[in-house]
């Protein structure tokens, strides 16, 4: 029984990451790691972005999920959204931004979505080798400065034995601290 539910399973793995995607920020600026965000967090249409982006490129890349039919997909990503916020606020959310093309396409439409989706992107190609370090994203190319000049910054992968997977995880993990970190320093430090 448990090799028919290992999507869901994965999508356990799934939600962990990405909510410690999401908190490391929060930690880098002083809070706990138990942190919790309110659902207002969660639900800033930049983070919301950056959150389906985080769910949807681990589903498909990282944890093999890119052919799995719709259902399987839409398993993964619930059980993805309960561990990242275990309210189910962010489910319920989720679950009324994606109900129907009419909304799907409206969603699309909003420029902070679209901007936490491809800040993510950016820094989850560049951890799996997706994206080329030398492609020419002004944030990857702010970020290969930031990179170099500091060693302080958090990996986006953790550590490897792999010098290259290090170098992009560390890259990666630029791109997210000149993204989604100056969002959260910016619109969130001071009200949490």
């Amino acid at each position: 029984m448990i090799f028919f539910n290992r999507h869901l399973k994965i999508g356990k793995e799934i939600g962990k990451a990405t909510r410690q995607s999401i908190i490391q920020p929060f930690v880098a600026y002083g809070k706990d790691h138990n942190f919790v965000p309110p659902p207002e967090f969660l639900t800033d249409m930049y983070i919301y972005g950056y959150i389906t982006a985080s769910i949807s490129n681990l589903m498909d890349y990282a944890f093999g999920g890119k052919n799995w039919n719709h259902q399987k997909k839409g398993e993964c990503i619930m059980e993805a959204l309960k561990v990242v916020d275990p309210t189910e606020f962010l489910l319920m959310f989720h679950t009324e931004n994606v109900d129907g093309t009419e909304k799907i396409l409206k969603l699309n439409e909003n420029k902070e979505f679209k901007r936490g989706i491809n800040d993510l992107t950016t820094a989850f190609g560049v951890a799996y080798g997706l994206l080329k370090p030398d492609d020419p994203d002004p944030i990857l190319k702010s970020a290969r400065k930031l990179a170099e000049g500091t060693k302080s910054l958090t990996s986006f992968l953790g550590k490897s034995n792999d010098p290259k997977v290090n170098e992009r995880s560390s890259l990666a993990g630029a791109v997210a601290a000149l993204t989604l970190h100056v969002h959260i320093k910016n619109k969130w430090l001071k009200k949490l």
